[in-house]
């Protein structure tokens, strides 16, 4: 009996005090592994120190019982950041690792220029430095994810492009820095890509501005 007493009186006081550090803890943030250090790493475009600032009343609050809607909603105000990751160092750290959308081209639409990523997604423009040289699109963006990942997967220079021209008809004209127009089909564009690096950097082809291959396995220079 004397046993069995002593049983229920230790899983009472266990339960008790269990309770006792969770209701306090939710009540007074700086009960235990308060947050004396936040780290933000993993940033190439978004500003760090800025966002370290806003993230700043996290200070004091618990580790433990992190409010990650807080967090969330500070970092959806940064355009650029596609998620993030929370990781606790224990006792006082919070690291929070940044993955970023970068753009791949700029947009305009009527007066308004916003960035595009690969993707397809739509970032509001700031200038950014990083990517003054990215080309600009002109007409319908909606195909452009297949597109950019048709040029990924060939190997094309991209960094070679100043703009891409998109047409009704459904093709692309690729301007290049150098102002060498390339003009693509409708269809099985994906072969002319692949073989169209090798073709611009001939010398014997040198003097030509347009590459014409809208007729069917046929190059038309001028």
């Amino acid at each position: 009996m004397i046993r069995r007493n002593t049983f229920f009186l230790l899983i009472f006081f266990f339960i008790t005090f269990t309770s006792y550090n969770f209701s306090e803890q939710k009540n007074n943030a700086s009960f235990i592994f308060p947050i004396k250090k936040i780290i933000v790493e993993n940033t190439f475009i978004v500003d760090s120190i800025k966002l370290n600032k806003k993230l700043e009343f996290l200070k004091n609050s618990s580790l433990f019982f992190l409010d990650e809607k807080s967090i969330t909603s500070v970092v959806d105000k940064f355009d650029f950041i596609s998620s993030i990751q929370l990781k606790k160092k224990y006792p006082y750290t919070l690291k929070i690792l940044v993955s970023e959308d970068i753009p791949v081209a700029t947009k305009i639409d009527g007066k308004k220029k916003y960035y595009l990523t690969k993707e397809g997604k739509k970032i509001n423009y700031v200038e950014k430095k990083a990517f003054k040289d990215i080309p600009t699109i002109f007409g319908d963006y909606k195909n452009f994810s297949s597109f950019f990942y048709e040029l990924e997967k060939s190997n094309f220079k991209i960094n070679t492009v100043k703009a891409f021209y998109y047409f009704d008809i459904g093709r692309w004209d690729i301007v290049l820095k150098d102002k060498r127009i390339i003009k693509l089909p409708v269809n099985n564009y994906q072969k002319i890509l692949i073989k169209i690096d090798s073709i611009l950097d001939e010398y014997s082809f040198s003097k030509y501005k347009i590459f014409d291959y809208r007729i069917n396995d046929r190059l038309v220079l001028k």
